[in-house]
């Protein structure tokens, strides 16, 4: 079943055509990766998923329904969360704070939302953090924050925006884990991420875009053997063999 459909996308800023007749899908249950070099037009793609930019033309299907440029608090309310790649927490308030601002959207019950976000801290490995203010927090500590925001929302369908960028090899290692995790909960994840060996590793489904457009896809193997996404993008040193 697919969960997320994408028809001949089209995102014009002005003169710039930041995205170009796009075509993707996501089937439920599964990790999509989206690939490509900088300004490429990944953040451009989610962001009009997640409501940010209405599309210039091309739909956006969300369970069958045309999702094309509706805000993004009813986009999230229909169960697509999203983390952002510059995390912004409320510095002063807890980490447990932070994480009931989401869950709230499901909730009016202070109860309730902070039973659901201690949830959520415990399966992030953030529970013995919760009464810290996120101004202390580490940058790994901030990027799970970002992603238990997200999550307290309770997605069907999660994108993640470079949710591994600043973190040492450990640390993307817990997080491959982590994000394999809650697609074993059910949610279907759609993620942009430069550290290709983490993409490599996390995808069922890589989508490779370049100047707006679609220049491959395919499962990990299959793209990391296409030459022209090794030319636009991968280099040689990321062929498998």
């Amino acid at each position: 079943m697919k969960l997320l459909e994408i028809k001949n996308l089209t995102k014009n800023f002005g003169g710039l055509k930041a995205v170009n007749s796009m075509n993707l899908s996501i089937e439920k249950g599964k990790i999509l990766g989206l690939i490509g070099p900088n300004g490429a037009g990944k953040s451009t793609v989610f962001n009009c998923v997640a409501g940010v930019y209405p599309p210039s033309s091309g739909q956006i299907m969300f369970k069958d329904e045309n999702i094309s440029g509706q805000s993004p608090w009813d986009i999230c309310k229909k169960r697509i969360g999203r983390t952002f790649q510059l995390v912004k927490p409320f510095g002063q308030r807890t980490v447990l704070y932070n994480v009931m601002v989401g869950s709230f959207l499901r909730t009016i019950s202070p109860s309730e939302a902070r039973d659901r976000s201690i949830e959520v801290l415990r399966k992030l490995h953030l529970y013995d953090k919760k009464d810290l203010l996120t101004k202390n927090l580490t940058i790994a500590d901030r990027k799970r924050l970002e992603l238990a925001r997200a999550l307290a929302t309770e997605p069907e369908l999660l994108l993640l925006d470079e949710v591994m960028a600043g973190l040492r090899p450990t640390e993307v290692e817990e997080m491959i884990d982590i994000i394999q995790e809650i697609r074993a909960g059910g949610v279907t994840v759609f993620v942009i991420e430069h550290i290709i060996k983490a993409v490599m590793a996390l995808s069922d489904w890589i989508v490779v875009i370049n100047f707006g457009e679609k220049i491959a896809e395919g499962t990990p193997d299959e793209v990391s053997r296409d030459e022209n996404v090794i030319k636009a993008y991968l280099g040689e040193d990321y062929v498998v063999t």
